[in-house]
């Protein structure tokens, strides 16, 4: 019990460096505990990222984003890489098309709730330098990119220890 004790103490220190992250939350990746790297980022990378006032606003009050370390009060999104600076992509009859794969835009969230779109353009666009699309596969009904758009990425994030959940 007592090495149990010490082990969830380290953990939660380790937490609070903001070096490791533990994934309980979130359904976008699986469970565990990850550790933030460095480097390029790349197709497959996870990945972190900080929304906008307003979308981490609306994420926050829909319980979508629990309370956190970014400007805006919120939690980072923890996502996977899919495109990346000079990708096209567009979104089209409720789909998000990006890199020859199609991602399907819900209407309403687990809850039947609407959901918004922040970003909806018909048009192919072109991923700017340091811009990039999040998407989870790991939940196909995920709120990312295909809501959200394009964004920047604050930190790259390596699992240490993962268990699969649904």
């Amino acid at each position: 019990m007592k090495w149990i004790l010490l082990a969830l103490s380290a953990l939660i220190v380790l937490n609070l460096t903001h070096l490791f992250y533990f994934n309980i939350f979130t359904h976008s990746l699986p469970y565990g505990i990850y550790m933030r790297i460095g480097g390029v980022p790349q197709r497959g990378d996870y990945a972190a990222s900080c929304l906008t006032p307003e979308i981490a606003r609306y994420g926050m009050v829909r319980g979508y984003l629990a309370e956190g370390i970014c400007s805006t009060g919120s939690v980072p999104v923890l996502k996977i890489i899919e495109g990346l600076p000079g990708d096209h992509f567009w979104v089209k009859d409720n789909f998000l098309e990006l890199n020859g794969r199609s991602y399907s835009i819900m209407e309403n969230d687990s809850s039947l709730r609407p959901l918004r779109s922040f970003y909806i353009r018909k048009d192919a666009v072109l991923l700017e330098k340091d811009r990039y699309m999040l998407i989870s596969d790991f939940n196909k009904n995920s709120w990312d990119s295909r809501y959200w758009g394009p964004v920047g990425i604050q930190f790259l994030l390596k699992p240490l220890w993962v268990f699969e959940h649904h």
